[in-house]
C-alpha cells in the first residue's frame, strides 16, 4: 500500500470503528435499561450489573488522570471511600433521609479531599506523585479506623435504605423491589450523566490540554500551559467522579467499612480495571470494570486462590495485550475490515 492508501485505511478505520462504538454503546445502555425486567435476570444479576455500573464510573474517573493525563494514582480509594463514608455520616448523625440530598453531599466530600490531596500531590510528578496520593489516602484510612467513636472503626458505618422524594419504596415494595425498581435506576442514570460530562470535559479543550501535557509536559511549559494548575484540576475531576462511584457503592452495599472502601487494594482494582480495559481508551475502562467484576464473582466460586487467579489475568493483560480489552476489540476489527477489503479486492 502507498503512504496515502495507508492514510485514508486508517482514518476510515477510525470513522468506522467509532461509528460502531456509538452503535454498540446504544444497544448496552437499551440492555442495561431493560435488564431488570429480563425473564433470565434476578436480584444477584441486578445486585451485580449495579456494582458494575458503580466501579465503571469509578474506572473511568481514573483513566482521566492515567489515560489523558499521564499522572498514575495509587491513592484514589480515598475519594471513592471518603464519599461513601460522607453518606454513613449523613445518615448516622442527621435526620436526612433523602437519597437526592445523599448523592451530592458525597460527591462534595470528594470534591473537597480532592481539591487537598490534589494541590499537595501535583507539586511532585511520577513516582512522587502517586506516593503521595497513596500516603495521603492511607492517612484518611487509619483516620477512620482510629476515630472508633464516630466512624465505628473497623466495623465501618451502616447505610440505612434511605428515601427518595420522601418515600420509602422498602416498606412498600421490599428490598428486591427497591433494587431492582428505584435503586439500580439511580445507579444507571448516575453512570450515564458522569459519562456524558467526562465524555464532554475530555473532548473539550480542557481535553486537549491534558492530551499535550501528557505527551508533552515541557513543550505544554514552553507554550503557556501552567501545567501543574490543569494537573491539579485533573485531579479534581477525577476525584469527584470516583465520588460518584463512591456513593452508588455505599447505597448498593448498605454498609462501608475501612477495608472495603478506604484500604489501598480498592485503589489497585480501580487501576486493575482500567487496565484491563484499557488505558487511553474512553470506554476500554467500562469493559474493564465489568470483566473484572465477573471474573472475580466467578473466580471466588471456583477456588480460595481467586487473587492468584486475578494476578495472572493483570500479569498477562500487561505483558500480552498493553492495551486492554479495547485494544483487543479495536485489533479485531481492523482485522476484519482488512479481510473484507482484500475479499472485495
Amino acid at each position: 500500500m502507498s503512504q496515502d492508501t495507508d492514510t485514508t485505511f486508517a482514518s476510515t478505520l477510525r470513522d468506522e470503528f467509532a461509528s460502531w462504538t456509538a452503535v454498540g454503546t446504544a444497544v448496552l445502555v437499551v440492555w442495561a435499561a431493560v435488564l431488570p425486567y429480563l425473564p433470565t435476570t434476578g436480584q444477584f444479576e441486578v445486585f451485580l450489573a449495579a456494582q458494575i455500573l458503580s466501579f465503571a464510573i469509578a474506572a473511568v474517573a481514573f483513566n482521566v488522570l492515567l489515560g489523558y493525563t499521564g499522572l498514575l494514582s495509587f491513592g484514589h480509594a480515598a475519594f471513592f471511600g471518603g464519599a461513601a463514608y460522607a453518606v454513613g455520616f449523613v445518615l448516622k448523625f442527621t435526620a436526612i433521609q433523602e437519597l437526592l440530598v445523599l448523592i451530592p453531599v458525597g460527591v462534595a466530600a470528594a470534591a473537597a479531599l480532592a481539591v487537598v490531596i490534589g494541590y499537595i500531590s501535583v507539586r511532585h510528578t511520577e513516582v512522587y506523585y502517586s506516593l503521595l496520593m497513596l500516603a495521603l489516602s492511607f492517612l484518611i484510612y487509619v483516620l477512620m479506623v482510629k476515630l472508633y467513636t464516630y466512624t465505628g472503626g473497623t466495623d465501618g458505618v451502616s447505610i440505612p435504605t434511605p428515601t427518595v422524594a420522601g418515600v420509602n419504596y422498602v416498606t412498600t415494595w421490599g428490598y428486591a423491589g427497591y433494587l431492582q425498581g428505584i435503586l439500580y435506576y439511580v445507579i444507571l442514570g448516575c453512570f450515564l450523566v458522569s459519562l456524558a460530562l467526562m465524555w464532554v470535559f475530555m473532548n473539550s479543550p480542557f481535553g486537549l490540554t491534558l492530551k499535550t501535557i501528557k505527551d508533552s509536559p515541557d513543550r505544554a511549559e514552553a507554550i503557556g500551559i501552567p501545567v501543574v494548575r490543569y494537573r491539579w484540576y485533573a485531579t479534581i475531576v477525577s476525584g469527584v467522579f470516583t465520588g460518584v462511584g463512591g456513593v452508588m457503592y455505599a447505597l448498593l452495599n448498605g454498609h462501608v467499612t475501612p477495608d472495603t472502601v478506604l484500604h489501598w487494594s480498592r485503589s489497585g482494582e480501580i487501576a486493575f480495571m482500567a487496565v484491563l480495559g484499557g488505558v487511553g481508551s474512553f470506554f476500554g475502562p467500562v469493559a474493564g470494570a465489568g470483566a473484572f467484576i465477573l471474573l472475580r464473582s466467578e473466580a471466588q466460586q471456583l477456588t480460595e486462590y481467586w487473587h492468584f487467579v486475578m494476578g495472572l489475568v493483570l500479569f498477562l493483560i500487561i505483558v500480552f495485550e498493553p492495551e486492554g480489552i479495547a485494544g483487543i476489540a479495536k485489533r479485531g476489527y481492523k482485522r476484519g475490515l482488512e479481510t473484507l477489503q482484500r475479499g472485495e479486492n
